[in-house]
């Protein structure tokens, strides 16, 4: 059973985080998706940083979500 199932059929991320969320995945498979189209150093540590960011996010989404569960 996931997250997703206990909750019932709402998005897992909230409208209004969906667009900086969605920035964090765009800057993420930019260097990692496939057809990724950057590689540089900094794209690099860009992408890591959003990465950080994400799992942050999800951590912090989580948590709440066991509180109100």
């Amino acid at each position: 059973m996931t997250g997703r199932d206990k909750q019932g059929n709402g998005p897992l991320v909230p409208p209004g985080d969906r667009a900086v969320v969605d920035e964090w995945l765009t800057r993420i498979t930019a260097v990692v998706g496939s057809g990724a189209t950057e590689d540089s150093p900094e794209a690099c540590r860009t992408a890591a940083e959003a990465a950080e960011e994400l799992s942050a996010y999800l951590w912090m989404l989580r948590a709440s979500r066991r509180r109100t569960a």
